[in-house]
């Protein structure tokens, strides 16, 4: 008889802690399955890459949003290096200081330039775009 109650509490006591631990699990999963909602209504695209060359050189790099929410632009890497404090940006856009910044509104064009680059004719460029939610664009380009 006591090893029969024995084994009812344990089974109690095993049904009561799994029900947490599903409880837990299933309030987490719930916060990452609306983040990533989230993530893939964030959509965006290089829309254009231009060099100019002059005394320094300088790289623009135009970012659309196409997506159905406003994206925050984290991180610029051109070549594998980031470039978010070193860039720019035009009046055009709507905001002003580093990527860090950066809150594009949805069908906004914005324009990054990438001062006092040294490039050649020919020179490939890997540029990637990410954003505070995760996503990344990237592109390459060659300098005419």
């Amino acid at each position: 008889m006591m090893m029969i109650g024995i084994t009812l509490s344990l089974g109690a006591v095993l049904v009561v802690w799994a029900g947490t631990s599903y409880g837990a699990f299933s309030g987490g999963s719930q916060l990452f399955y609306q983040q990533r909602q989230q993530a893939l209504q964030e959509n965006f695209v290089i829309e254009e890459v231009f060099f100019e060359k002059n005394t320094t050189g300088q790289i623009f790099i135009f970012v659309r949003n196409v997506g159905l929410i406003n994206i925050n632009v984290v991180a610029i890497y051109v070549n594998g290096v980031s470039v978010a404090s070193t860039l720019t940006t035009a009046t055009t856009c709507p905001f002003s200081g580093t990527p860090s910044s950066a809150n594009i509104p949805v069908g906004t064009p914005c324009e990054f330039t990438w001062p006092q680059t040294v490039w050649t004719s020919g020179t490939p460029f890997y540029i990637v775009v990410a954003s505070a939610r995760g996503n990344q664009v990237a592109t390459t380009m060659r300098g005419p």
